[in-house]
């Protein structure tokens, strides 16, 4: 059996969607009382669609960011990397040995992964303030790619690790021969 270390969301995440679903309950309850008891109430502002799409998209958002909190925000095994990210609805699970490289805002709170798929390069983006023990899994996943070879690269306020690709590390190597 192979270690896995997880990643859980910081307990305000949750809260804050329970909170959503809390707000969602009270407005439906108090519209429901409202219609049952005065049947005029559906012709004002308690019938209007907007105010019931509003509602709708108060427990769609409250609950999707509740019941996604549940699971870890992120998972490392042997194999791969688990990215859950709230904004998405599925999870990416990447390949350790597909991963092209990583971008980071410097101080910054965003965490971009570049990885390959038989349908070509894509990425996955994970706001790094939702993770808790944060400094605990950019140091996991650094010296995870670290040791795969990845080497760092600054530009800007961004901070990348990738991997060279062959002709870059022979042309690495040729410039430290001629030196």
């Amino acid at each position: 059996m192979e270690d896995r270390l997880l990643f859980s969301f910081r307990p305000w995440v949750r809260r804050a969607g329970l909170s959503i679903v809390l707000v969602a309950l009270a407005a439906t309850v108090v519209i429901v009382a409202l219609l049952a008891f005065d049947p005029q109430a559906r012709y004002g502002w308690a019938g209007e669609r907007a105010v019931w799409v509003y509602i709708a998209t108060l427990w769609v958002g409250g609950l999707k960011v509740w019941l996604g909190t549940m699971r870890a925000v992120a998972e490392a095994d042997d194999r791969a990397l688990g990215l859950r990210p709230l904004h998405n609805l599925r999870a990416r699970k990447i390949a350790w040995n597909a991963m092209r490289g990583t971008e980071q805002m410097t101080g910054g709170d965003r965490l971009i992964v570049y990885y390959d798929t038989p349908r070509g390069m894509r990425f996955a983006a994970l706001n790094l303030n939702l993770v808790k023990g944060r400094r605990e899994f950019l140091t996991m996943l650094d010296s995870r790619l670290r040791a795969m070879g990845f080497s760092e690269k600054f530009a800007g306020r961004s901070r990348y690790l990738s991997r060279l690709d062959a002709h870059q590390r022979d042309g690495n190597e040729s410039e430290r021969d001629q030196k």
